[in-house]
Formats: structure tokens, C-alpha cells, sequence
């Protein structure tokens, strides 16, 4: 079990990758069709780039948002306040995604 500071360092880590990873989608943003198509869709490699990219991004923000979840919980449980886990304090996210 990590301690609360374990998480936090986690969630800080999840979001400096984020951060760094989004650089590409600006540059995808600074394209043209023209220039994005050439880049990332006529060829394998460039599909390839583009799914990874895309994957690594989601799987980040996948587990940023368990982490801030179970800070949330830890912050309830170090406080010895279970009632406050009614929703009000802890909000999880409603996933439609596997």
C-alpha cells in the first residue's frame, strides 16, 4: 500500500508524462490535413507513431484518474471520517470504457 505521498508522487509523475506527451498533439494541431495525412497516414510507420502516441496518452490519463481517486479515499481514511465517502467528497468518474 503507498502512502499518501507515494500517490501523490505517482500523480505528479502521470502528469509530467502527460505534459510531455501532449507536445505531439500540438504539433499535430500546428498541421495541415495535407501535412498530417502525409506524416501519420500514408504510411505504416506513420500509423504505427500515431497509435502509440494515442495509446500512451490514454493509458496515462487512465491512471491519473485512479490515482486521484484513491487519494481521495486515503485523504478520507487518514481523516477517520468514513461518512464523508458519500459522493459529496469522493467523486469517481463514470468510465464507459473497459
Amino acid at each position: 500500500m503507498d502512502t499518501l505521498g507515494g500517490l501523490i508522487d505517482k500523480l505528479y509523475t502521470a502528469d509530467m508524462k502527460m505534459w510531455n506527451n501532449q507536445e505531439f498533439l500540438y504539433d499535430i494541431r500546428r498541421m495541415s490535413f495535407d501535412d498530417f495525412y502525409g506524416e501519420y497516414l500514408d504510411t505504416k510507420e506513420g500509423q504505427q507513431k500515431l497509435y502509440d502516441v494515442l495509446h500512451k496518452l490514454c493509458d496515462l490519463n487512465l491512471q491519473r484518474s485512479d490515482l486521484i481517486d484513491e487519494i481521495d479515499q486515503r485523504i478520507v481514511e487518514m481523516i477517520g471520517r468514513p461518512e464523508l465517502d458519500n459522493g459529496r467528497y469522493i467523486q469517481r468518474k463514470h468510465k464507459t470504457y473497459p
